[in-house]
This record gives structure tokens, C-alpha cells and sequence, in this order.
């Protein structure tokens, strides 16, 4: 239907490879399609959030969720907030709550004042820390902050309406088990 014009000969370019791109959980550099970038000479205030991985060279007064992908802290990055991630990688400075389904990294000249909650956790040297860790799995900061309003809502159910079934009468407030009709009748 269409032909391609000849006209463009220019090459693709490869993604930029610099230090600070974010790195995949094996350490290679990531593409950067599907990349988020808050450039150096950029401030935001407010809370961001997106669906793909985000780059912060900036500054940002609020907070940052990402609650699927990696976030990245460049060397010059700052945020001032809370900070919620698959992933945290800090090279600069961070003063507020860092929250990481899978694991934070400071790497060294980064300066972290908060609190950190994560499963991982890896403290290069040089890396700045002052506050609190919390490395449980099973910690309610994690689970507040990756469960969906869904999630929470079935966990707060009795287990008879989240199993599908229909709850006994023993069950509802204001009954007793002589009132339960599924218990067997005795003398029968």
C-alpha cells in the first residue's frame, strides 16, 4: 500500500550507555526505550508515578511510585519523599522512606537520610546511611505499599467470602451454634 521512501539513510542509533542508566537485576545497562528521564536542570514538585523505569537527574519534592519498575537516583539526583519501587538504586541524595519489592542499592557517594524497607538491601562503600532498615519480607510497609486496593480488600474478608463460599450462620454476629441449621441433629 504503502512504499518506503529512500530519501532517510540515516542510521538507528544505539541507547546511550552511560553510568548513569539504571542496570537490570544482572548488572547490564538497560535500553533506554521504556524509560522515564527527569533531567538535570529539572525540579518537579508533587508525587510521579508511571509504568515504566525511571531515571531521576533532577530534583523531586513529593513522592516517586513506581511500584513495577526500577527508579534510579542519578549522582546529581535528588528526592525529598517517599520512594516506592520493584527496584531503588541511589547514586545521589534521598531523604525520605525508600520502599522496594525487591531490593535497594546505595552506591557509593550516595547520602540517604530515612528509612529503608526492602527484602535486599546493598550498601556500597562510600554510600552514606543515617536511619532505619527493615529487611522482613513479610514487613506491612511492603505489603501497604505493592497490594492493591483489590488485595486489601479480600485480606480484610471473612475467608468464607473470599473462598466463594456462602458464610455459616455461626458466623454472623448475633447468632449461636444452636441456631447453626448445617450441625447435625442429635438423636437423629
Amino acid at each position: 500500500m504503502f512504499q518506503k521512501s529512500n530519501h532517510n539513510n540515516r542510521q538507528p542509533v544505539a541507547p546511550s550507555r552511560d553510568s548513569d542508566s539504571p542496570a537490570s537485576s544482572g548488572g547490564n545497562p538497560v535500553p533506554t526505550h521504556g524509560l522515564s528521564r527527569i533531567g538535570g536542570k529539572t525540579t518537579l514538585q508533587g508525587d510521579i508515578s508511571g509504568e515504566e523505569d525511571l531515571l531521576i537527574e533532577g530534583r523531586i519534592l513529593g513522592d516517586v511510585l513506581f511500584r513495577k519498575h526500577a527508579v534510579t537516583v542519578g549522582a546529581e539526583g535528588v528526592v525529598e519523599g517517599r520512594m516506592v519501587a520493584r527496584e531503588l538504586t541511589v547514586k545521589g541524595r534521598v531523604d525520605g522512606t525508600l520502599i522496594a519489592a525487591e531490593k535497594i542499592t546505595l552506591k557509593a557517594g550516595a547520602v540517604v537520610n530515612g528509612q529503608l524497607h526492602s527484602p535486599g538491601l546493598v550498601l556500597e562503600d562510600g554510600a552514606a546511611f543515617h536511619g532505619n532498615i527493615d529487611m522482613e519480607p513479610e514487613q506491612n510497609e511492603l505489603r501497604d505499599a505493592f497490594e492493591t486496593g483489590t488485595a486489601r480488600a479480600e485480606s480484610t474478608a471473612p475467608e468464607s467470602a473470599r473462598l466463594g463460599a456462602e458464610p455459616s450462620p455461626v458466623a454472623e454476629a448475633g447468632t449461636s451454634p444452636a441456631d447453626d441449621r448445617s450441625a447435625p441433629a442429635s438423636g437423629a
